[in-house]
């Protein structure tokens, strides 16, 4: 049973302060969604993840942009949210590396990623997946960097 939450996003131009309503909700706060709209300065076309940033700062948390490679994102702090099919936010919450004696590996199928998305819920992808829309379409785990917004929260955000 999975315990992560999500939230589905209400509007298109809703999934980058749902994002926000989902990290907070996981570090055991609740917020609603037009207060994450307000700070997250959405407008018709969404939000920025610069705007994304500055709303999880006023919130409490330490943000940094950055472009990395899988290698890194496994080694980053989870949960983050992640620039998704250049067009859309998620929450990357969770990564596991499959195998077993009798399992082979092959590129694209040794780990699973844990999606937290706003626009279809709870879902998982291996790494040829995560990558394609992570990515993009020629995207490989040693050569493509994709964009994440790392958060975690300082005591501002617990009072």
């Amino acid at each position: 049973m999975n315990n992560f939450p999500t939230y589905h996003q209400p509007d298109s131009k809703d999934c980058g302060p749902t994002c926000l309503k989902i990290i907070a909700k996981h570090f055991g706060k609740t917020l609603s969604l037009p207060k994450l709209r307000q700070l997250s300065e959405t407008h018709r076309d969404g939000s920025s993840l610069l705007a994304l940033s500055n709303a999880a700062e006023q919130l409490g948390f330490r943000t940094l942009g950055v472009k990395l490679n899988t290698k890194k994102l496994a080694e980053a702090p989870l949960p983050c949210i992640l620039h998704w099919n250049n067009n859309h936010f998620v929450v990357l919450y969770k990564i596991t590396a499959k195998g077993g004696i009798f399992k082979t590996k092959t590129q694209g199928d040794d780990k699973t990623y844990y999606i937290s998305d706003p626009a279809v819920g709870l879902i998982t992808y291996n790494e040829t997946e995560f990558l394609k829309f992570w990515i993009g379409n020629n995207a490989t785990s040693e050569t493509e960097e994709g964009i994440a917004l790392l958060l975690e929260p300082t005591p501002k955000f617990y009072q």
